[in-house]
């Protein structure tokens, strides 16, 4: 780097601005004493830069990269959404992410007690944290599903690719059919159906024989043919309840239950030393997955129809620019995609030594980050196009959303690839490493946000990561019972989706027109020896692009509410909702709450309490190991910025 903090140290001396480090009271502090007077326990360090470019990057990219962002991509547009996905993420994933790794290393501080630069807004830590937690209970049964179907797969015949006696009268079929029609009296329908069912009826299939039409006799009973995977996952794996009621929740499954504890165990005892030895993990968790794509990849595209499954995917339908529903996938795959408001970058940030170069690492991220859906996306659609092509279908047929890609469709096309048992070890064991990075982020967010605000609890940090691993796990025993399906649901729905966009929208307005925006394009300059650029960019869009975005998608999502589904126009029932609509209360709430106590609990008028309340503590500046403010000056530093709209020194 060009110009390092601590070269800057060096030059400087006491001449440094203080409105470079934080702009509060002028006071010493050195920092490393607790209120007892005894030495802070060490937070920890990242080993190496990789480290910490891996752990982000296996944050970013999660199972959602590989089975929520082809999909949305196929059903909104091809390209067209990923050009909205890219416009987004330029306007408010790249600064924001940039923002919140900014925000972690310079300060050395985790999602809450970052906050000393804007008091006030510490509920917004508290709500990243409660969201991560309730995102890491959930995500790790998803991870459970990847652990039944890894050790499935080494059965000498795939479990998901034969039908039970007991499923036949339902439909199961072996392979993916189209769904025939039943041939009707009225022969020109027949004719412009092409090809429909007989019915069964002999008398009535016998005279359109002798009208000189041929019914055909389809491979499936029932009224739908459903492929034997869809079976497999609701029945074997999941043995899904039909509804979601206190008599149809269950006990949970031992089988599901041993995988969520194994998945546990392995989470903890990567994470038992925090970074230190999470860090070391990801050089094979946050790698192993992009050899695996690669071999993936490689082997679709030499399948006859490849092509068809690309066509489906890239074709753009520019029309669909024009629809607004799809930006606002394109804004919850980014959100989601990026874990950006989730608590984790910052939480990864506060880990970095003060004069790492945060500026390039966010661009590398962000850039991986849209690569590697678009190569899941080559992935699994150039597999779709050969399974099509094979059975005879078209790629609409086989393309399912969200679970139903992961574990019923691609299974199904990894049937086909001999050897399948191997293709299905590696693919499910893609999954399983996929996720743990992202679980990793998600269960130290939450550790470090306590750690932080309790220093004296880092002695016991291995303690405590076996003591939350413990209660999580039980936390996420429901997850597993026969209703477990409706209920991961309800918790992502009502726990991380709308919620996030209204934590995002805080967390921009608390930094950029609270703190103010010029004062932390300071802070940057400072930590990295020259300002971000191009300037105008990250000022247009920290200022205004990415909080009026943000803030009209929360409204847009709001206006258009619909209670979520348990099946096709079947909503949840309406004690679930309410129990949804508590949660996402109890992860949005914290934000209203702390400022009112913070305000309440503060002396002077309204507009002395305003001043106070969100102007930077004395423990808030840089983490490179000098005194938050070592300058006294004639005239103390103004304490309110001229970004901060409490102040009157204007």
């Amino acid at each position: 780097m060009k110009n390092s903090a601590y070269e800057m140290n060096e030059k400087n001396g006491n001449e440094r601005d203080s409105s470079y480090y934080n702009g509060s009271q002028v006071t010493e502090s050195s920092g490393d004493l607790t209120g007892s007077g005894e030495p802070e326990e060490d937070r920890g360090e990242w080993g190496s830069k990789w480290e910490f470019i891996l752990s982000c990057i296996g944050l970013s990219v999660g199972l959602g990269n590989v089975w929520r962002f082809p999909y949305l991509a196929y059903d909104n547009g091809g390209a067209a959404f990923v050009i909205a996905y890219l416009v987004l993420q330029f306007l408010i994933g790249k600064p924001m992410y940039f923002m919140e790794l900014v925000m972690g290393q310079y300060s050395g501080k985790g999602p809450t007690a970052v906050w000393n630069m804007n008091p006030c807004a510490k509920g917004i830590g508290i709500a990243m944290a409660l969201i991560s937690l309730v995102v890491a209970i959930y995500y790790n049964v998803i991870m459970a599903y990847t652990l039944f179907y890894f050790f499935s797969s080494m059965q000498k015949t795939l479990p998901w690719t034969v039908c039970k006696p007991e499923w036949l009268p339902e439909g199961c079929v072996e392979q993916t059919v189209k769904k025939m029609s039943y041939c009707v009296a009225n022969l020109t329908v027949n004719e412009a159906l092409g090809v429909c069912r007989c019915t069964g009826n002999s008398t009535f299939d016998t005279s359109l024989y002798e009208a000189g039409f041929n019914c055909t006799n389809t491979t499936y009973q029932g009224d739908s043919p459903i492929p034997v995977a869809q079976f497999y996952f609701d029945r074997d794996v999941l043995n899904k309840a039909p509804t979601l009621s206190n008599d149809n929740i269950g006990a949970p499954m031992w089988k599901l239950a041993l995988c969520l504890l194994m998945s546990w165990i392995i989470v903890v005892l990567c994470l038992i030393k925090g970074v230190k030895s999470s860090g070391k993990v990801v050089y094979f968790t946050a790698t192993f997955p992009y050899v695996i794509l690669l071999i993936l990849l490689v082997r679709g595209a030499t399948l006859d129809g490849a092509i068809d499954g690309v066509i489906y995917f890239i074709v753009p339908k520019w029309e669909k620019l024009l629809d607004v529903n799809v930006w606002v996938a394109a804004a919850g795959q980014m959100f989601f995609s990026l874990s950006v408001s989730f608590g984790g970058i910052i939480m990864f940030g506060s880990y970095n030594k003060f004069s790492n170069n945060v500026y390039g690492d966010a661009m590398l991220i962000a850039v991986m980050d849209i690569v590697t859906s678009i190569i899941a996306g080559f992935v699994i659609f150039t597999t779709f196009g050969g399974m099509a092509k094979e059975i005879g279908v078209g790629v609409e047929d086989v393309a399912k959303s969200g679970y139903g890609l992961a574990f019923v469709a691609y299974p199904e096309a990894l049937s086909n690839l001999p050897p399948s048992q191997l293709w299905s070890v590696l693919f499910f064991f893609m999954l399983f490493t996929l996720g743990l990075d992202s679980e990793f982020a998600l269960l130290e967010t939450v550790l470090t946000c306590i750690q932080d605000e309790f220093p004296h609890l880092r002695k016991y940090k291995s303690q405590m990561c076996v003591g939350l691993g413990i209660i999580l796990f039980f936390l996420a025993l429901p997850c597993v019972t026969p209703a477990g399906d409706y209920i991961v649901g309800l918790m992502d729905h009502y726990g991380a989706d709308f919620s996030v966009l209204f934590v995002a929208a805080c967390e921009c307005i608390a930094v950029m027109w609270v703190y103010g925006a010029q004062k932390f394009m300071k802070n940057v300059e400072y930590m990295l020896g020259y300002p971000p650029r191009p300037k105008v960019y990250w000022l247009f869009c920290w200022i205004g692009c990415s909080p009026i975005l943000i803030g009209a998608l929360f409204i847009y999502r709001m206006v258009q509410y619909k209670p979520i589904e348990m099946s096709e126009d079947v909503p949840y029932p309406q004690y679930a909702q309410s129990i949804g609509w508590v949660l996402t209360c109890f992860v949005m709430c914290p934000i209203p709450i702390y400022f009112v106590y913070k305000f309440l609990r503060t002396e002077g008028s309204i507009v002395e309490r305003l001043r106070k309340i969100t102007t930077p503590t004395e423990d808030w500046g840089p983490n490179d190991g000098s005194d938050k403010i070592k300058m006294y000056q004639p005239e103390p530093p103004r304490k309110y910025g001229v970004d901060n709209p409490t102040s009157t020194h204007m």
